[in-house]
């Protein structure tokens, strides 16, 4: 095992970043982070690091990669251990207090985008943990009233300053949906990724999602995998207006369950849509109360 740097070239880092990473990571996972890492520090894309794999890094830069290399040695994520990533084209701060935004997710924003075109909506997302969401969605229709709601103090601080740093102009409410209905009302459209994860699927998850990822925004009890969905669904009438949208990311095995649910409290067709996976994953409808 090559446990020191050859030399100081960029080239030579790469390459033992690699070494060290594979005792935690696949080789492409490996070399994921290794591109994230350049990306970061070096500001290099893939081909920015080809033509420069020569340079010499400076004693600063080397102890820059090796602190980041100590702290995912632990098992923490890399958009932890940068306090940042990148959704839906904007760069957002993340800690642990928030989940690390999916590419499902950004299926969700881009399906809103196309779907919504007309008029100047009040759109609300439920559950908006580091606010990727609401603020992906106000960043491409400024003319939009975006709002996002959260029940932890921690999360709604990222989504404020992910706010400032993205220069939107979405407004952060705490609310427990569980327990209050938010005072917000003839809404355009309400959107939520709320928690949905099992705690059974624990079993299935990496150390990385089980040991940084707060749990308050993944986890559900096997019990009552629709707790969210049916409380937003419930709530609809005192805050979305007759013929408003609903935009639901959901659990790919229980889209045929929410489905019969919401056909019990509204009376329009609802489409689930499946990811670039080809699995369930979102549920839409406009509401019309029966």
């Amino acid at each position: 095992m090559n446990n020191k740097v050859a030399d100081n070239t960029a080239a030579s880092m790469h390459q033992y970043l690699m070494t060290q990473l594979s005792e935690l990571y696949s080789e492409r996972e490996a070399q994921n982070i290794v591109s994230i890492l350049f990306q970061s520090l070096k500001n290099w894309n893939r081909m920015d690091f080809l033509m420069n794999k020569s340079e010499r890094l400076s004693e600063s830069e080397i102890l820059h990669f090796h602190f980041k290399l100590k702290e995912l040695k632990s098992g923490k994520p890399i958009q932890y251990v940068l306090s940042e990533t990148f959704f839906y084209g904007s760069k957002f701060y993340v800690s642990p207090s928030v989940l690390i935004p999916r590419p499902e997710t950004e299926e969700l924003v881009d399906l809103i985008l196309k779907k919504e075109k007309e008029g100047q909506l009040q759109v609300l997302d439920i559950g908006t943990g580091s606010g990727c969401i609401p603020i992906s969605i106000q960043k491409k229709k400024r003319d939009w009233s975006v709002f996002g709601l959260d029940v932890s103090d921690a999360a709604l601080e990222v989504a404020n300053s992910n706010n400032k740093l993205n220069e939107a102009n979405v407004e952060f409410l705490k609310c427990d949906i569980l327990n209050e209905v938010p005072s917000l009302k003839n809404l355009d459209v309400v959107i939520s990724n709320p928690p949905y994860v099992l705690e059974s699927d624990k079993t299935e998850m990496t150390a990385g999602v089980l040991d940084w990822e707060p749990h308050l925004a993944l986890f559900v009890e096997d019990s009552n995998p629709l707790q969210f969905y049916i409380r937003i669904t419930d709530i609809l009438p005192k805050i979305l207006k007759i013929g408003g949208r609903v935009y639901l990311e959901i659990h790919e095995r229980f889209g045929q369950a929410l489905k019969e649910y919401i056909s019990t409290k509204s009376s329009s067709p609802i489409e689930i849509i499946q990811d670039l996976q080809g699995k369930d994953r979102i549920i839409t409808f406009t509401y019309l109360p029966i």
